[in-house]
């Protein structure tokens, strides 16, 4: 049951996005929108990774790998909304 709330929840992330890309009218490159995935299946990645260490009863492994790769993902989201998809003014 959990997996499929957190596929949901990545699904509804990504289309929000599209949505966002076609409101505001960005031009996003291939190579753009294939980091943007890349980083979607790292952040499912690590939701499932710690969800099976819970499953397992590894309750620090969960917290210690969630939390060094979750601050990786948060990261890597900072730095793809800021010089990806930031609304460029000219």
């Amino acid at each position: 049951m959990v997996n499929i709330i957190i596929g949901a929840s990545l699904m509804t992330g990504f289309l929000l996005l599209i949505d966002y890309v076609r409101r505001h009218k960005l031009h996003i490159s291939w190579w753009k929108w294939a980091i943007t995935i890349l980083g979607f299946f790292y952040v499912l990645f690590i939701l499932e990774m710690i969800v099976s260490f819970l499953s397992e009863g590894a309750v620090k492994a969960a917290l210690v790998m969630g939390t060094i790769l979750g601050l990786t993902a948060v990261v890597w989201g900072v730095l793809l909304g800021r010089f990806v998809f930031a609304r460029k003014i000219h």
